[in-house]
């Protein structure tokens, strides 16, 4: 497997891709379309277990590429914060992190397989109605996707110089106060650190 060229950047700790995976609404699903072009789309999904799932109408392009091609890619990201620069122009920085996969994807028939991933979305997306009967199963398509290969990135200015660190994290609190407290945290710093510091 090849490597990531800034090894740095790399998150390899499962429990860490898999909350990011928790946390994230919409995932970006990559198939190959008939004339053998990547289409990307987004899609809520949820995942367990090794594997991701998500819902969609009975036909349509999505399904018919899987059924052509069962290896999808699949991407999640978040934007954390835009460092402005503290010296030049190029220095401006996007914090984020971001997780892309390799998998299969297959459509599931049996209704209690369906039944099962569609509850795993409701409790995601709507868990005050978890225990609301589903309508629908039947004509709704469920795929899901087995995990093969997860890699994570974050970029969160990890190597930067501890001078370069603090001149940001103030920065952000100067710009967004405690909306910064995320991004000032990822840079080793808490808010009374940075607020009190000049």
């Amino acid at each position: 497997m090849r490597r990531m060229r800034r090894a740095y950047q790399e998150v390899c700790e499962p429990s860490r891709l898999e909350s990011w995976l928790g946390e994230a609404l919409v995932g970006r699903l990559a198939t190959v379309d008939e004339d053998g072009f990547p289409v990307i789309k987004p899609v809520n999904f949820v995942y367990s277990d090794g594997r991701i799932y998500f819902h969609s109408a009975i036909e349509g392009e999505k399904l018919d590429d899987i059924r052509r091609c069962e290896r999808v890619g699949f991407e999640i990201d978040r934007l954390i914060a835009i460092a402005e620069p503290t010296e030049r122009g190029c220095q401006t920085h996007a914090f984020y992190q971001s997780i892309v996969i390799r998998g299969r994807a297959r459509i599931l028939e049996d209704p209690g397989d369906k039944e099962a991933a569609l509850r795993l979305l409701v409790r995601k997306y709507a868990p005050t109605m978890t225990a609301t009967p589903l309508q629908g199963v039947e004509s709704t398509a469920v795929v899901e996707i087995a995990v093969e290969r997860m890699t994570g990135k974050e970029d969160c200015g990890q190597n930067w110089s501890a001078e370069r660190k603090l001149a940001v994290a103030r920065r952000l609190y100067e710009r967004d106060g405690a909306a910064a407290a995320e991004a000032i945290a990822l840079l080793g710093f808490s808010l009374e650190e940075v607020s009190g510091s000049r």
